[in-house]
């Protein structure tokens, strides 16, 4: 049991907010269903790792549709979005959680990435420049929006598909590998320029999601408020 039904409270006569649809039921158990897919499963681990050899290979073969292939199925957008949401409750349990998801996650998906890196070691071509050819403020941007449109498309039961369209968006798997590729590269070439940059796109990425996650619950619960009064 998460701390939800500590928070949203709501009778047989739901209130509704932001044009009908959102009520503080679908709160509730949109905010149940992100703690339940933050969590470390089979599925998890299989969906990450699959999702990282993916976009690894999608590098070596210098394919965006393969790359693009691998964001969609990967879950690691979950477990961010689920500490967004965990923060601006105080449910530090769920938090708890979602971070140890994410880091194995992370790890998993580092080691996979590591291995093709090393096999694949004299291989990768110019996708791998072009994606860090942004600003690490652009990728914070990007993610930040992906972070609202995310947390908003978790607790609307109209548009939570638009969830892997979101995950494409804010390319969350595609700079974990490169971190992966660049320690693989650099095992083999003793090169860390590719670790440092796609280190930082990581870590901007995860705090864009983070802080749009939490500003995005946020006005959900005060709209939410705001219909009650």
């Amino acid at each position: 049991m998460t701390a939800c039904h500590g928070v949203f409270k709501f009778d047989e006569f739901e209130r509704t907010t932001m044009r009908g649809h959102i009520t503080e039921k679908t709160l509730c158990d949109g905010y149940y269903d992100l703690t339940e897919r933050a969590k470390i499963d089979l599925d998890f681990l299989v969906l990450t790792v699959a999702a990282a050899i993916i976009c690894a290979l999608g590098f070596k073969m210098n394919s965006a549709p393969v790359i693009v292939g691998a964001m969609v199925i990967s879950p690691l957008l979950y477990p961010v979005i689920c500490a967004g949401a965990a923060t601006y409750q105080a449910d530090w349990s769920a938090f708890i959680r979602a971070i140890r998801t994410f880091a194995v996650g992370f790890f998993a998906a580092i080691a996979a990435a590591v291995v093709v890196g090393l096999f694949y070691a004299t291989a990768f071509r110019s996708e791998i420049i072009d994606r860090l050819s942004e600003s690490i403020g652009n990728y914070v941007l990007v993610a930040f929006f992906s972070g609202l449109a995310g947390t908003y498309a978790f607790f609307s039961p109209k548009i939570h598909e638009a969830v892997a369209g979101i995950a494409i968006s804010v390319a969350l798997i595609p700079p974990v590998v490169m971190l992966g590729i660049g320690l693989g590269l650099g095992i083999a070439k003793q090169s860390t320029n590719l670790v440092y940059v796609s280190g930082t796109i990581v870590l901007g990425n995860v705090i864009g999601i983070y802080l749009g996650s939490i500003v995005m619950v946020a006005a959900l619960h005060r709209i939410s408020r705001d219909e009650a009064s």
